[in-house]
């Protein structure tokens, strides 16, 4: 999320591996190993769009998947405000479009999903730990209220430890926890390159 009111516009991209990908709290990849890319657009009066997109599995895409992302975000005093939408398309299912809501104070951030059809709300808590050199903790708690009973009312949790390398590259160390598909570890590895 860009809680920034930029001057000038930028740009910036990453590409990185992991070892699955996980969406609040659910592992979404059927492989063990997962390329990633994206970029991203951070523009004047607070405006930001991107894209960002994984691989389901070197020898086969059947679970890749691609998010567009656009919004604005704007700051009053200490906190900050933002106002957005995802799009997600993943392969062999439906497109869903999401829109969110974002208040965030210092490390601490509150955020609101739903997604176009209103079947689904999705809230969530973070908060983001900076230490020495770029290293940090960061913690999540989110809730999902679905109107299909099989899955309504479901938690998830997560903490990920992020080390800072030379060369905008990071290494980080994922765990999550998720009320009914149970507890999940991911290893990866990211690196930004900014224009």
């Amino acid at each position: 999320m860009l809680m920034a009111l930029p001057a000038s516009a930028d740009f910036s991209t990453n590409m990185g591996a992991a070892t699955k990908h996980t969406f609040r709290g659910v592992k979404l990849s059927d492989k063990d190993f997962v390329l990633n890319a994206g970029v991203d657009y951070q523009g004047p009066f607070g405006v930001y769009l991107g894209a960002w997109g994984y691989t389901g599995g070197i020898e086969d895409l059947d679970t890749s998947e691609v998010n567009a992302y656009g919004g604005f975000a704007f700051s009053l005093w200490d906190v900050s405000i933002g106002l957005g939408t995802i799009r997600y398309e993943r392969a062999q299912q439906t497109g869903f479009s999401e829109y969110n809501v974002n208040l965030a104070w210092d490390a601490y951030r509150l955020s609101t999903y739903q997604d176009e059809d209103a079947t689904y709300v999705y809230n969530e808590v973070a908060a983001n730990y900076d230490f020495w050199g770029g290293n940090g903790l960061a913690f999540t708690f989110g809730h999902t209220d679905n109107e299909d009973d099989a899955i309504k009312d479901k938690w998830n949790f997560g903490m990920s430890w992020v080390l800072a390398m030379p060369g905008n590259v990071d290494f980080d160390f994922s765990v999550t926890r998720h009320q009914s598909k149970g507890n999940g570890l991911t290893l990866g590895m990211s690196k930004q390159l900014d224009w």
